[in-house]
């Protein structure tokens, strides 16, 4: 993790915030600028590497944020749609940064790039009493598909956060704001650095665990795909590396 994030890392956590409902907050931080110091701060050499981190991310908090959408709306495709299309972009992409793009299938990139999801449906099969909660949830997938144009992915991706931290995609009220936002900064951060999954995932409801374990186990699962491709890249150019000496 490059010195610039660990830094971003340490003033975040030493702050406080009037958007996370903490009293000793004096308003002279605000949280979306160090959110964004904190993603600018992923800039590395590597563009497209960056990029596979950002959606990394996205694809992380979209599944953090399903168990909301299937409690109001138990048949929504779209949480399934937006993950398998994250996934899709992801191994295609990563196999473009670690294998040689010569041998890589035109036609199963474009298909990645031109899929979409249609994401609006308010309508809930649950009595809900704030629409918020169910609107922003759906806000989180819209912009994860939005984080697969690299030139949007930062902005995309505080859109998320803001609905996560701020808004009601996760959990309504403001009780636990604080804890979420230290959930995402020391786990979902230095993890989607590494391009691993989160150790944990946040939730105030102790009801919703099992619903994490299986995000949880989605997210290990596809990164599990993602750590093959990478390591069978890797093994494979040591290997011609040794053939060539």
């Amino acid at each position: 993790m490059p010195d610039s994030l660990q830094k971003s890392l340490v003033r975040a956590w030493e702050q406080y915030y009037e958007e996370l409902y903490e009293p000793e907050a004096d308003g002279t931080v605000l949280l979306e600028e160090v959110l964004e110091e904190i993603l600018n701060s992923f800039e590395s050499s590597n563009q497209a590497l960056n990029h596979i981190r950002y959606v990394w991310m996205a694809l992380i908090l979209a599944c953090v944020v399903e168990p909301t959408v299937k409690y109001y709306q138990p048949n929504n495709p779209v949480p399934e749609a937006t993950v398998n299309r994250l996934t899709d972009w992801l191994l295609v992409n990563i196999m473009e940064v670690f294998y040689d793009r010569r041998y890589l299938s035109r036609s199963s990139t474009s298909e990645v790039n031109n899929a979409s999801v249609n994401v609006r449906n308010l309508y809930s099969e649950k009595k809900i009493a704030n629409f918020q909660v169910l609107s922003e949830a759906l806000d989180i997938y819209t912009s994860a598909i939005k984080t697969l144009e690299e030139n949007y992915a930062v902005k995309a991706l505080l859109d998320i956060l803001d609905d996560c931290l701020e808004g009601y995609a996760i959990f309504p009220g403001s009780y636990g704001r604080r804890e979420l936002f230290n959930w995402w900064l020391l786990d979902v951060v230095p993890s989607t650095w590494y391009l691993f999954p989160p150790s944990s995932i946040y939730s105030l409801d102790e009801l919703n665990n099992e619903q994490n374990m299986l995000g949880l186990n989605r997210l290990e699962e596809i990164n599990g795909r993602m750590w093959n491709i990478i390591l069978t890249a890797t093994q494979g150019k040591r290997e011609n590396s040794w053939s060539t000496q």
